[in-house]
């Protein structure tokens, strides 16, 4: 109803046969196009009360520049990439190492640990008799060989001065 209501006002406007193809095919819009298109400076005209548009050339979107500048960085893209995988595996290796390192650590810890146990019963009362009986050849002393401590035998009070006193001097 729309339409036929416009019909009869002023919103279209007459075109001369002569113009008429070129008025139609510029009112149709127009579908976007893959290449941009550059106007040229010119003064708009004015043919038969209709005014022509300013001639527009074609411009191409990848330019030389463009096209050095995608490939550049591509090849920065490429490089970063390359790098980001080679650090990737420096540190696997470094990682790798540590593990390595880390399973030595706890073998020498355990054989550390041994050692002491060996150390301790070693130093026990009975590996000391043991060893004094046997390979120094000694025995416990009889009763005739036994020495008696009396008090008036006992350490003087003053005795750790009289020690210090030989030994700064």
């Amino acid at each position: 109803m729309a339409a036929v209501n416009r019909a009869y006002t002023s919103e279209y406007t007459y075109v001369a046969p002569s113009n008429y193809a070129e008025e139609f095919a510029r009112q149709i819009p127009k579908r976007k196009q893959y290449i941009q298109e550059e106007s040229v400076r010119e003064d708009r005209k004015v043919n038969n009360g209709i005014e022509v548009l300013p001639e527009t050339r074609k411009k191409e979107l990848i330019t030389q520049a463009g096209l050095f500048r995608a490939v550049l960085s591509l090849i920065i893209i490429g490089a970063l990439l390359i790098g980001t995988v080679w650090m990737t595996a420096k540190a696997t290796e470094i990682k790798y190492s540590i593990n390595k390192i880390n399973k030595e650590n706890v073998l020498l810890e355990d054989e550390i640990d041994m050692l002491n146990i060996k150390i301790e019963s070693a130093n026990s009362i009975a590996a000391v008799e043991a060893y004094a009986i046997d390979k120094l050849n000694m025995k416990y002393p009889s009763a005739d060989q036994c020495i008696y401590v009396e008090k008036d035998f006992a350490v003087r009070e003053d005795l750790v001065q009289i020690i210090k006193e030989k030994a700064y001097n």
